[in-house]
């Protein structure tokens, strides 16, 4: 918790609780040189404050109407949106949140659009430089190597938006046929675009917004939990021995040097990526020419503030 009151919003109260006692525990350990036997990436990072759990499902609507309305009347300096599903890239099937919108994109974006807008009037009311903090990833853009792979087809691209434009009953944001591979990939695009539109539209009431990758964390229990449990294993340690993985701390430090550090008041806009790969370096770099759109932005949170109409 570093100092702060942190709330973790996660999809279950247990999830919540079980978050927040393993922060306390982690701050506990910290000191001046950082959690023992770790390197310290975040020099600024310090042990107290508190962290909490409470309930906010980003798959359903309710889930997260209720928990925006639980806050009502707390103080909120930064917004981190922190969701990243990815389902099964070998599934064919389609899944789907509460509200009828495909699983994938229905998390990793209108859930965390929904969340943002809700809290948006409480974080600009912020007595701090208020902040939204937005996990993105590196595979939004085509020319990366996560974003480059399984060819053409499965590159993130929103195309004209057809998808969305026809209703919640969308399986793909770009009207195509359904890939969770490409959904997935298309999910971070879309974080990337949100991310640029809240930074026009929010900045007059001093609000900045960034996006960042943690960088590549394979882990079989974690981020690829969905995915066949023998990829995930032998991906994950063959990511490790060439040194492109990253570590569990380092994306934590960097998450928190973007959510709280001074050296970012007034940074706006940007998108921080840990590279290169696995040697714990977090840098500014231009996102995918896709990501860069105005046009498309201001279209997807057009078409994202219509699905929650």
């Amino acid at each position: 918790a570093a100092g702060h009151k942190v709330t973790l919003a996660c999809r279950t109260q247990a999830k919540a609780d079980a978050a927040a006692t393993a922060c306390m525990e982690y701050a506990a350990g910290l000191s001046a040189a950082g959690p023992a036997g770790m390197p310290d990436f975040y020099a600024a990072r310090r042990a107290g404050g508190s962290a909490v759990g409470a309930a906010c499902d980003l798959s359903s609507l309710s889930s997260v109407r209720a928990f925006a309305a639980s806050r009502k009347g707390e103080p909120l300096d930064t917004l981190v949106l922190n969701a990243g599903l990815s389902l099964n890239v070998g599934d064919p099937a389609e899944q789907f949140t509460a509200d009828g919108y495909e699983l994938t994109v229905g998390t990793n974006h209108i859930g965390h659009f929904a969340l943002a807008t809700l809290l948006q009037p409480t974080l600009s009311k912020s007595s701090l430089q208020p902040r939204l903090l937005v996990t993105a990833s590196g595979v939004h853009d085509p020319a990366s190597g996560g974003g480059r792979q399984g060819g053409p087809e499965k590159w993130a691209s929103l195309g004209e938006l057809k998808g969305l434009a026809g209703g919640r009953a969308f399986t793909m944001v770009d009207g195509g046929t359904y890939d969770p591979d490409k959904a997935y990939k298309d999910s971070k695009l879309c974080n990337m675009l949100f991310m640029a539109e809240a930074a026009r539209r929010w900045g007059s009431g001093g609000i900045t917004a960034n996006a960042f990758s943690p960088g590549l964390i394979a882990d079989p229990d974690g981020f690829f939990r969905n995915q066949n449990r023998l990829f995930g294993s032998v991906f994950s340690g063959i990511s490790k021995a060439v040194g492109v993985a990253e570590t569990n701390d380092f994306a934590g430090s960097a998450l928190a040097y973007l959510a709280v550090d001074p050296a970012m008041d007034g940074q706006t806009g940007g998108w921080y990526d840990a590279l290169p790969l696995g040697k714990h370096s977090l840098g500014k770099h231009a996102p995918s020419a896709e990501a860069r759109d105005a046009a498309k932005a201001a279209k997807l949170w057009e078409l994202s503030e219509g699905l929650l109409a």
